[in-house]
């Protein structure tokens, strides 16, 4: 077996025996502390709550709403197909997709803080082996006194080496494959000796698996690096989350709401509901997703906003500018919802015969959630410009 895999020459001499002792008890806290980061990380892997929105959009709740606001005839609604109806599509179509889109950068984010792509090494050239962030770790052999050659003999023993080398010809070929795939072993074959084979093998899955022999120095500097970047992509990770988190529950008591709102413009038992007013129920349609617009600028910055909490109001609250364009995005579609819900109610109150005061009211309310949407996004883009976060 070829033991100079990245084998970094190291003074074992320089490190003192208390030296030592301190490397190994901080790499034992460090182990405990990746293990809980990974706990945290593991929770957001089922996705239990993001999943409230796949039945929604799989079942016939969703389906049902675009029909009914978009084509169900009735009297004193506009007409099917009528700009005023497909003006209502833009709130409805941006709240399905604002969550599935948190949804989508979420497991973005779980990938990038599972898995990375780099060697672990200090050559700047080479082969890369995309791989669980977590790296193998080997037996620091400049730590080793007397029993170094045991440990290389027990290395070559066959029982080890069939644990990281499969017997059967068909899994050593797929291993190949897999390795010759991304340049590495191509001139290896099968019909090579066969424990030429073998070790081969092994040292492409101790690479791949950045299973290199390390000093304990190597080990703790890398160790303090690993611990660094599991907080900053955790940190992240927990605010996507939340943010996902909040807009699907948005978009499921709104998408619930209009739905019921509509379906009193349908017949019960083949009777249609008089005292049902569809002027009324059109409006009411329009102030729940102009809502939806309002709600969904204010919940995608509440998370920062809770961070700073318990800090003075002289803080300026920043959202990490891995979110911000997620952020901005969100802004900038809460606002067109909610001028598209305007744009609709007025066009639907300059056309009707007949406006109640009610329905006067109503017309009212839609444009102060436009100019509440409005405000906020400002604020919210006025504090994130790009000049204030260089101060």
């Amino acid at each position: 077996m070829n033991h100079a895999i990245d084998l970094q020459s190291a003074d074992s001499g320089a490190v003192s025996e208390r030296d030592l002792q301190e490397y190994r008890a901080y790499l034992q806290r460090a182990e405990t502390r990746l293990s809980t980061l990974h706990r945290v990380a593991g929770a957001f892997i089922s996705g239990a709550g993001l999943l409230t929105l796949l039945p929604l959009l799989l079942s016939g709740t969703f389906s049902g709403l675009l029909a009914l606001i978009l084509f169900y005839p009735s009297p004193g609604m506009p007409a099917p197909a009528s700009i005023q109806r497909w003006l209502t599509l833009v709130p409805v179509l941006a709240s399905i997709t604002m969550p599935l889109a948190a949804l989508y950068l979420l497991i973005r984010d779980l990938i990038l803080f599972y898995f990375t792509a780099r060697t672990f090494k200090r050559e700047g050239k080479g082969l890369i082996y995309p791989r669980f962030v977590l790296s193998g770790i080997m037996v620091s052999e400049s730590s080793l006194d007397g029993s170094l050659e045991m440990l290389r003999r027990a290395r070559d023993d066959e029982y080890v080496q069939d644990l990281l080398v499969p017997s059967p010809a068909k899994l050593r070929r797929r291993m190949m494959k897999d390795a010759q795939s991304i340049g590495d072993l191509t001139s290896l074959t099968l019909n090579d000796n066969e424990a030429y084979v073998a070790d081969s093998l092994q040292q492409y899955v101790l690479r791949q698996t950045a299973s290199h022999i390390r000093t304990l120095p190597e080990e703790a500097a890398k160790m303090e690096a690993s611990i660094a970047r599991h907080l900053r992509f955790l940190r992240g990770l927990v605010l996507r989350y939340a943010k996902a988190f909040l807009l699907t529950i948005a978009t499921t008591v709104v998408t619930i709401a209009a739905s019921g709102v509509l379906t009193l413009l349908r017949p019960v038992d083949d009777v249609r509901l008089e005292a049902v007013n569809p002027q009324y129920v059109w409006l009411s349609t329009l102030i729940i997703y102009g809502g939806w617009g309002l709600v969904a600028v204010v919940i995608v910055r509440r998370p920062v906003f809770w961070l700073y909490a318990d800090t003075s109001n002289t803080k300026t609250k920043r959202t990490p500018q891995s979110l911000l364009n997620f952020e901005r995005a969100t802004l900038a579609i809460g606002v067109i919802s909610s001028l598209a819900i305007v744009i609709d109610a007025v066009m639907y109150v300059a056309s009707s015969e007949n406006i109640s005061p009610v329905a006067a009211i109503m017309t009212l309310v839609l444009l102060a959630i436009l100019i509440a949407t409005i405000g906020y996004a400002v604020q919210a883009f006025a504090t994130e410009r790009t000049d204030g976060r260089r101060r």
